[in-house]
């Protein structure tokens, strides 16, 4: 991935003392949705960017254990729904990086059939919770949302915050 989760993730391997860490990007350091604090801080941890990378799958020995992530290299093509250059593989590109451990990060998108689970609770364009910014209450009386179901994934200090708000409103309307 290359969002603030992806570089913390990487950060955070390199000091619990992994010899080799790579964050692997299908786009390029221009599309990286990362704050650019955030991979400079990875860049100086020496973490290793490969970036223009697509990941295609895992490796795994006879006995199930990880060995190797299959990658391609990537070129951009043209710009996807959302506006960002969309990936493409590019063929002959394939080889494995040697790893022994994973961690992905990345995005979400709300599960399909949200609006049938939440019968009441009304969704914007993108498929999240529509929520009151100040209570969180969301179109369903009684029902609060918050976090990355409403925001399509920010901080975590956002998505705690947004939690209080709900505490906060939750308080308030069981008060006499």
């Amino acid at each position: 991935g290359g969002g603030n989760t992806a570089v913390d993730a990487a950060v955070t391997a390199k000091r619990a003392g992994a010899r080799d860490v790579y964050l692997v990007y299908r786009r390029s350091f221009a599309e990286m949705p990362a704050w650019p604090n955030e991979r400079d801080e990875a860049l100086a941890e020496g973490v290793h960017f490969l970036i223009l990378t697509q990941p295609l799958g895992y490796v795994t020995d006879d006995e199930g254990r990880l060995t190797g992530l299959r990658v391609a290299s990537t070129r951009l093509g043209e710009p996807d729904a959302g506006g960002r250059r969309r990936p493409e593989a590019i063929p002959g590109s394939e080889r494995v990086l040697p790893i022994d451990m994973a961690i992905e990060a990345i995005g979400q998108r709300p599960p399909e059939g949200l609006a049938d689970w939440l019968g009441g609770v009304e969704l914007d364009e993108h498929g999240l919770i529509k929520a009151n910014s100040v209570t969180m209450q969301t179109s369903r009386p009684g029902v609060y949302a918050g976090g990355d179901i409403v925001n399509g994934g920010q901080t975590v200090v956002r998505a705690v915050a947004e939690g209080v708000k709900a505490a906060r409103a939750i308080t308030a309307a069981l008060r006499p």
